[in-house]
């Protein structure tokens, strides 16, 4: 393992599922799937099959972003391990944990982080479908 990835790896990992917007150079923006989050870092599903380990990508996660990482590793086609090229400042990485698990508690299905819960109510959760 390259001293990266065990970096990443040794900060505390927080679960959850939550929606992201994920576009890769030459992609549009897709609907993609946060599984965990670390302030340096995520693991994402859903995405394209063009992706390549080293690819710099952007997420936006609700109305924070877009953020730019690097694909560290991957399951082509399936989930990629993403190392951000900067660190989340800590106010905005508890506020998106925050707005995650309130989103859990909402619905089992996977949901964009939105800050906004009348506009949750008003449009209802949207799935992405991989």
């Amino acid at each position: 393992m390259s001293n990266t990835k065990d970096q990443f790896r040794m900060l505390e990992r927080h679960e959850f599922v939550a929606q992201c917007r994920l576009r890769a150079a030459g992609c549009l923006a897709r609907i993609s799937i946060v599984r965990n989050l670390t302030s340096e870092g995520c693991a994402v599903e859903c995405i394209p099959v063009t992706l390549q380990r080293g690819d710099t990508i952007y997420l936006q996660f609700g109305n924070v972003g877009p953020v730019e990482g690097r694909v560290i590793w991957l399951r082509k086609g399936v989930e990629a391990g993403v190392q951000f090229e900067q660190g989340l400042h800590p106010a905005v990485f508890d506020r998106l944990l925050h707005i995650a698990h309130r989103n859990m508690i909402l619905s089992d299905d996977p949901q964009e982080m939105l800050d906004d819960l009348p506009a949750y109510r008003k449009t209802g959760p949207r799935v992405a479908a991989c």
